[in-house]
């Protein structure tokens, strides 16, 4: 994992805690809102720790899987992706369109970038994770177009009945669970010295996930068409699930569960699994879509995107920045605890609406206590990384 990646995913990390700690501040009526706070909290995690760690790690990973040279770095994908990141969060915060569609647009280009370089290397010795990783950035493309489009009003030309959702469904369906599934795939082999599943189980999962996401993403955009959406849902779960079992089999039986790391990643995927499961019920009228539309997405990238990641960055970093050969996971028994109250409060918020500001308060002030390990964890690796580089 280069410098300037493990670097800005430290520093976004950082600001990821903050952002909980001041969202648990406004919830609880301490500090006044700022403007769109929602929008930016969210997007430093995925767009600013997730992106940090994939865009570096991926086009390292498939060379070395494919036994082929190490690529240079691109600093064209890295300043344009950070760029990108920097802008729309600057444009969020005053709502400012040109701002937004600028970032938007260097992160399109960053994606784009990174697809073709990954695009490069396919062939009959690139590892099966590949398609995965290929898919998914595909999903992050077609949700930046959404959810640039939402700031822009291009939903309209685009025939987007529900923006925000296909937005949503196209980042978290889409992009993030093909990409940890590619990295589940790569790493549980390393993690367990044992493969994740036959070629043909991982096959299910591909395409189970991949024509889920299409239909998750198509329901919203033709305007809560059930057809697609309830297929896209059944075949989204089925594949999720299987993915589920075959990891929790794998760490089991390599000893891995009696840590914290191997718990964050079992755990991370009740997360993912909670709001397909509430899907149906909103679906047949039995729950409000709005409060759990409008909430869910924080758990969700607090409880299974952030997890996921407390658990796998730091292995990675060991790996291939510490040059580690059986490396830890990421995590501790306070982090994995904290991150699921965290989440819990945030869900039970959706329902208690008498309660909603005091249980949203508490949900995201366990998730900032909970952000401290894994930044002071990623902290140590780097300063360790950098002393033995400057010591040679």
């Amino acid at each position: 994992m280069p410098i300037p990646y493990l670097l800005t995913t430290l520093l976004y990390a950082f600001v990821a805690l903050l952002a909980a700690a001041d969202a648990s501040l406004v919830s609880v009526n301490l500090v006044s809102v700022f403007p769109a706070l929602r929008w930016v909290r969210v997007h430093f995690i995925t767009l600013g720790i997730l992106s940090q760690v994939i865009f570096g790690l991926l086009p390292l990973l498939i060379a070395s899987l494919s036994k082929k040279e190490h690529p240079a770095m691109r600093w064209d994908i890295w300043l344009t992706l950070n760029a990108g990141l920097v802008a729309l969060a600057a444009g969020f915060g005053g709502m400012n369109h040109p701002m937004i569609f600028a970032g938007g647009t260097l992160i399109f280009i960053a994606a784009t970038l990174l697809f073709i370089q990954l695009w490069n290397v396919r062939g009959s010795d690139a590892p099966a994770s590949l398609k995965f990783y290929l898919t998914g950035i595909f999903y992050l493309l077609v949700g930046i177009i959404i959810g640039t489009g939402l700031f822009l009003n291009w939903s309209e030309a685009l025939y987007i009945k529900v923006p925000l959702e296909a937005h949503i469904h196209a980042n978290s369906w889409g992009f993030m669970s093909l990409v940890f599934a590619g990295l589940l795939v790569d790493f549980i082999p390393m993690i367990t010295h044992r493969p994740l599943g036959s070629a043909r189980e991982i096959s299910f999962i591909y395409w189970g996930m991949t024509l889920g996401a299409f239909g998750l993403v198509l329901g919203p955009w033709l305007g809560g068409s059930l057809p697609p959406t309830v297929a896209g849902l059944i075949l989204h779960l089925s594949a999720t699930i299987w993915l589920m079992v075959l990891m929790t089999r794998a760490l089991k039986a390599s000893g891995r569960l009696s840590s914290a790391g191997g718990w964050h990643l079992v755990a991370s995927y009740a997360w993912i699994l909670l709001p397909v499961l509430v899907a149906p019920l909103i679906i047949l009228g039995f729950i409000k879509g709005g409060p759990v539309e409008s909430t869910a997405p924080q758990a969700l990238i607090y409880g299974w995107v952030l997890q996921f990641g407390v658990a796998l960055i730091p292995y990675i970093a060991r790996r291939f920045f510490l040059k580690e050969e059986n490396p830890q996971l990421g995590g501790c028994w306070g982090s994995l605890a904290l991150l699921t109250l965290g989440s819990v409060f945030v869900w039970v918020s959706i329902f208690l609406v008498g309660l909603r500001g005091i249980l949203y308060g508490v949900g995201f002030a366990l998730y900032a206590l909970a952000l401290i390990h894994p930044v002071k964890e990623l902290s140590e690796i780097a300063r360790d990384g950098l002393r033995k580089i400057e010591a040679h």
